[in-house]
């Protein structure tokens, strides 16, 4: 397991990225479905939703990316577009007679009503509610992914310092023998003699001086 989990980290890494995403846009899509339902057909609703998911995602790599300033425009509108539907859904799914929102009132209570929100404002404190519990959802998702692009741009980065020094290293026994051979080879000046007595011209050899 030890090993498995050594040769597979990054990949495990990047995984716990991608999981909260993809289960944070499936929710988010139905509810910004809802949003769009009351000004489209279901149909129609649907289709939006999607395109605004995949928006908010490939506006968020082109910030991760750098491009000019004015990608920041288009990935603020899909933003405000899931924080709007997410919030509205959570507003809109919420019964402030329920036991469990009246729960939520007494718990929060004596910690809102220094802000001005008294105890049996049903609907403040609904609002409040939705605002936790889906207004924070497009902020998780964009977060965890802009963390997988960052992680992944270090993880290449790595990857291309291994090849580049690989590169510049021998790659076997043989180059090194090679290397060897050359720098033996510039260390030697080769010397001409007289001619001998037969007429042939010898060759001295010596180390080149430093």
């Amino acid at each position: 397991m030890k090993k498995w989990l050594k040769r597979n980290l990054s990949n495990v890494i990047a995984g716990s990225f991608i999981v909260p995403i993809l289960l944070v846009a499936f929710v988010s899509i139905s509810h910004v479905t809802k949003f769009y339902e009351m000004s489209n057909p279901l149909s129609w609703a649907i289709y939006l939703s999607i395109g605004i998911e995949i928006a908010a995602l490939a506006a968020l790599a082109g910030v991760s990316a750098k491009f000019r300033k004015f990608i920041y425009l288009p990935f603020g509108i899909v933003t405000f577009i899931q924080f709007i539907g997410n919030v509205y859904f959570a507003y809109s799914f919420i019964d402030d007679t329920s036991k469990p929102f009246l729960d939520w009132v007494n718990l929060m209570g004596s910690i809102l009503e220094p802000m001005g929100l008294d105890s049996t404002d049903l609907i403040g404190h609904k609002r409040i509610l939705a605002l936790f519990s889906g207004g924070l959802l497009p902020l998780i998702s964009l977060t965890f992914a802009h963390m997988l692009v960052v992680y992944a741009d270090r993880i290449d980065a790595k990857e291309e310092e291994v090849e580049e020094t690989q590169d510049e290293q021998p790659t076997n026994g043989i180059e090194v023998a090679l290397e060897k051979l050359e720098r033996q080879r510039e260390d030697v000046v080769i010397n001409p003699t007289e001619t001998n007595d037969d007429g042939v011209r010898r060759l001295s050899y010596k180390k080149r001086d430093a």
